[in-house]
């Protein structure tokens, strides 16, 4: 059942990116995991695209891990001041975890961006609840990957939480058009990498033992009505690890006056 519903997600992926080449797309706005702008689990230092108003956005992600589990993952986001976004998010599974995010964007020059980012995490939230927090940088600029090019990120920060193996976090993240001709330049694949993830407790992609590596693919922001704004990703989690090996797909709606 999760490969038919992940081939029904893919094929939605595609219908939207092929037969939509008259509707606008923005060029920022997909969330991480956690709903701040980003790839899989990395932040990027972009944020939502916004100016005097604020652009709001809600989406929701289904986890399935593995061992059976499944999970369900609600954001919230908001963009204000053009340079300012906040997220909160909740990873409802066995336990429920809430994910306070807010990210600053410092700089902003040509196609290179510096931002800090901070998370803060409630877990197993009714019970023995527990507090973990995130804190850091992000540098994301235009690169390439052999001839593609790629908006690549550089993450480097700290978790504040007794329980991980290492307090330092890194992490690299990539981003690609895929088949620009076909797809139009809608649909982007994603890599990230590192020793972090979206959460000291996450439902899936567990940074804790050697990393973990992501995959996805990513139908960016496209404007089926005036100023409302539909992305979809596709995220395939902790790839070289079985205990944190995961497939998760999100979709999410943006207003963005």
């Amino acid at each position: 059942m999760n490969r038919k519903l992940t081939a029904r997600i893919i094929s939605t992926v595609i219908f939207i990116a092929v037969l939509t080449p008259v509707f606008s797309a923005a060029t920022e706005g997909n969330s991480t995991l956690s709903g701040t702008t980003g790839y899989i689990v990395v932040p990027s230092a972009r944020v939502v695209d916004s100016s005097r108003n604020a652009v709001v956005t809600t989406g929701y992600s289904a986890m399935f891990s593995t061992g059976g589990q499944f999970s369900h993952i609600p954001y919230f986001q908001i963009g204000f001041a053009e340079d300012f976004e906040t997220a909160l998010a909740v990873d409802i599974s066995n336990t429920v975890d809430m994910i306070l995010q807010a990210k600053w964007q410092f700089v902003e020059k040509n196609t290179t961006s510096f931002a800090f980012v901070i998370n803060g995490q409630g877990l197993d939230i009714g019970n023995s609840i527990s507090f973990a927090g995130q804190a850091g940088f992000s540098a994301t600029y235009s690169s390439s990957i052999v001839d593609f090019p790629s908006k690549t990120t550089v993450y480097v920060g700290y978790t504040f939480d007794d329980t991980m193996n290492s307090d330092i976090d890194f992490a690299m993240a990539f981003e690609t058009p895929l088949w620009k001709k076909g797809f139009k330049e809608k649909v982007n694949i994603l890599l990230d990498f590192g020793n972090v993830s979206y959460s000291v407790n996450p439902s899936g992609g567990d940074a804790t033992s050697r990393g973990l590596l992501n995959v996805g693919l990513r139908l960016i922001p496209i404007e089926f009505i005036t100023n409302t704004y539909v992305m979809a990703d596709l995220r395939l989690l902790d790839l070289f690890d079985h205990s944190g090996r995961a497939v998760n797909a999100g979709i999410s709606i943006s207003f963005r006056p």
